[in-house]
């Protein structure tokens, strides 16, 4: 098996993992929704306004994903750095992504030539789509994903973020945060409402397993550091 990669069978067996969850996710949404829109997300994550929903204009609607990570918020960065197609991934289904189309190849392992971050780069979600450019960065600590200026934008389109949050807990662990913010735009088409209803479990999906992939790959290496 080459570096870092997953072996064929635990490729199968966590696109299995993913087709179950996304079933349950879509058949039970209506009901889940209030628990897996804010998954792992505490009172105090829901309560603060974070960098990422500066470039959203208000009214808008926040979903906060979270989880704890044994490992310094320093050693997690750098699996945040790497993120994207044709970088090291979006370390959740690869199996799912590509079904869609998307040839996507997870790496499990730190490549210092994809650590390079700055505003204004664009991270491909996929391949026959625009990228999303970086709108705010504090290395070490968060990258923010949406236009900074949209004066031009759509007004029937909703103009969205998407963040990930590196926040310390102590000098051995850290809290690894996901959130997306959409506008609220009033007399939105019926075709807007349905496909915005339907993209929300499938980001409960991707963004659960990212952000376990990421503490199980971020506390592998903190336990054998020499590996």
């Amino acid at each position: 098996m080459a570096r870092g990669r997953r072996s064929r069978l635990r490729f199968v067996a966590e696109g299995v993992e993913g087709a179950a969850i996304m079933l349950g996710a879509l058949s039970t949404w209506p009901v889940s929704k209030r628990w897996l829109d804010n998954w792992g997300a505490r009172p105090a994550d829901l309560g603060r306004a974070w960098p990422g929903d500066a470039l959203v204009p208000p009214p808008q609607e926040n979903h906060t994903r979270a989880i704890d990570i044994e490992a310094p918020a320093a050693e997690v960065w750098p699996w945040i750095a790497q993120f994207g197609m044709r970088k090291a991934g979006f370390y959740s289904y690869e199996l799912l992504e590509r079904v869609v189309g998307i040839p996507v190849e997870n790496l499990e392992y730190i490549e210092p030539a994809m650590q390079s971050l700055d505003v204004g780069d664009e991270i491909l979600l996929h391949p026959k789509a625009p990228g999303i450019p970086v709108g705010l960065l504090e290395p070490g600590s968060y990258v923010c994903f949406g236009k900074r200026d949209d004066a031009d934008a759509s007004t029937d389109t909703p103009r969205r973020s998407w963040s990930i949050y590196v926040e310390p807990m102590s000098a051995s662990s850290c809290r690894l945060i996901v959130r997306s913010s959409i506008e609220r735009v009033a007399g939105a088409s019926v075709l807007a409402r349905v496909a915005g209803r339907l993209e929300q479990p499938v980001d409960f999906v991707m963004e659960q397993r990212l952000l376990r992939t990421v503490k199980r790959l971020a506390e592998e290496a903190a336990r054998n550091p020499l590996s």
